[in-house]
């Protein structure tokens, strides 16, 4: 019996020692929510929210899209090609154009960029799909 409690006791400080280290661990991954941060305001792209209004931008040829909570993005559309129209921006965002399609390559890639939290969002167009994230 002696030679059990040592083995009990040493395996009690072990699994101790490891909820401990668990017990740490866990506060540094949570992840915080400001409860006082308002939720993002989605811009409506097919609405009335400013001058020019996106349905007076929009030609019969331009497809109008989302960009999450970045804005809206219009691309010219034709049987061979699709090119960068226009963009919408949320207030707050700003936006890089890496692609704006045309000749062969025909993708159009736009890249956001929260002002405040850097957050990025990608908008991909392409032949059959759209790509956002």
């Amino acid at each position: 019996m002696r030679r059990l409690l040592p083995r009990a006791a040493a395996t009690f400080a072990a699994g101790m020692t490891l909820v401990s280290v668990v017990g740490l661990a866990q506060p540094a991954m949570a992840k915080t929510v400001d409860p006082a941060a308002p939720a993002p305001v989605l811009l409506d792209c097919f609405g009335d929210f400013g001058d020019p209004t996106i349905p007076n931008m929009t030609e019969p040829d331009v497809a109008v899209n989302y960009a999450g909570e970045a804005g809206c993005v219009g691309v010219r559309v034709s049987a061979t090609s699709q090119q960068l129209a226009w963009v919408v921006l949320a207030d707050g965002w700003s936006y890089t154009v890496k692609s704006d399609g045309g000749g062969t390559n025909s993708k159009v890639f736009v890249q956001f960029t929260n002002d405040t939290t850097t957050q990025k969002i990608n908008f991909r167009f392409e032949f059959g799909k759209v790509v956002i994230g």
